[in-house]
């Protein structure tokens, strides 16, 4: 908006100027407009298209079909455990004792602790992972390798500690 403004300002005539400006202060001259392409292209700087794709493909976890699947299913499983509990229950519209409102809470977080646990929400999640990665063998996401030096270079431990802070 203060860039209309001064243009604006600019385009007036010198005398109109010389009230707004004072006398020392020289302005510079006005740049040509640049000529407008006939196409609509830009050029861009050289690069290494086909090096830097595979620098990208090397960082990303969602290159494979696999992988993108999973983490939607996961998400779909973290928000469906927001929506269904609470850690407060506050529904009750009757007053109730200091003893009585702990007892509620105690409850309630027990039943949010057997919704997310090993049978629950947590046993779902695990059978996401192994759902999704178990046909993809060797490679970036293999859930079967053995070998602690892959595991700790592979995609997966990225994967999974990008579900683990979903969590």
């Amino acid at each position: 908006m203060n860039k209309i403004i001064m243009e604006k300002t600019l385009e007036k005539s010198a005398e109109e100027l010389a009230d707004m400006i004072p006398a020392n202060l020289q302005l510079p001259e006005r740049a040509p407009p640049k000529e407008t392409p006939y196409f609509g292209m830009v050029p861009i700087p050289q690069h290494d298209f086909p090096e830097q794709f595979s620098n990208f493909c090397f960082k990303s976890l969602y290159i494979k079909e696999e992988a993108i699947r999973a983490m939607v299913d996961i998400r779909t499983e973290c928000n469906q455990l927001l929506k269904e509990n609470t850690i407060f229950n506050v529904s009750s519209a009757k007053t109730m004792r200091v003893d009585e409102f702990k007892q509620t809470q105690s409850a309630s977080i027990g039943q949010i602790g057997h919704a997310a646990g090993e049978q629950g929400w947590v046993g779902r999640l695990a059978k996401i992972i192994k759902a999704s990665f178990d046909d993809v063998g060797k490679g970036w996401f293999n859930i079967h390798e053995t070998s602690k030096e892959t595991y700790e270079f592979g995609k997966l431990k990225k994967f999974l500690t990008l579900v683990n802070f979903m969590m």
